[in-house]
């Protein structure tokens, strides 16, 4: 009797032990899954926020030859050829608003940055050049002062987005770096501040 019940002990441990093993490994292969799952989400969101940010610089520095261009046109015909260049950079002007909404997703002071007011800019520096690229006529000081201001904004933008490293487009730590907002946050946040203090 007490060799039978020993030998039930005898194997229930090692059952137990087999159980055990497999539960813990079964537990790590879940949580590595979970870690793997949560480092491809930050990498996607890197991704993003660096096709908004190489985007943005992109139509930043293709507007400011456009605008200094206008500046110093004097026909109908050499207006609308600078009208069509500026609508066709305008395409990536979407993407400063995309990356404003990127950093207000993982900033810690959110209600600072709004997309919106991005937006709201670039429409009516849209319309406003596009009236202007339709007069036949030299441009008369208020319209010459108005360009030059919208150019001198695009300067400083070009200046801030030159802290954005754009190099690392194959560089998976990198992307997933940029996720959590740092080195770049703050200029998001300068980006906006320039927008919108030379609209008012």
């Amino acid at each position: 009797m007490e060799q039978q019940q020993t030998g039930k002990r005898s194997i229930a441990l090692p059952i137990t032990l087999v159980i055990l093993v497999f539960s813990l490994i079964g537990n790590v292969f879940l949580y590595s899954q979970f870690l793997q799952h949560k480092q491809e989400k930050k990498f996607v969101k890197g991704q993003r926020i660096f096709a908004a940010a190489s985007e943005s610089k992109q139509y930043v520095d293709e507007m400011i030859p456009v605008l200094d261009a206008m500046l110093q046109s004097k026909s109908l015909e050499e207006r609308l050829d600078f009208k069509f260049a500026a609508g066709k950079a305008a395409a990536n002007g979407e993407a400063l608003v995309q990356l404003i909404d990127e950093a207000a997703s993982i900033s810690a002071q959110p209600e600072k940055l709004n997309s919106e007011l991005v937006s709201q800019y670039l429409s009516e520096n849209e319309k406003s050049l596009k009236t202007i690229g339709g007069y036949d006529k030299p441009l008369n000081d208020e319209e010459h002062a108005y360009i030059l201001k919208i150019k001198g904004t695009f300067e400083a933008m070009s200046g801030i987005l030159k802290g954005f490293n754009t190099n690392i487009a194959d560089n998976r730590i990198a992307l997933i770096r940029l996720s959590s907002g740092l080195e770049w946050i703050d200029l998001a946040a300068e980006l906006q501040q320039t927008m919108t203090s030379t609209s008012k």
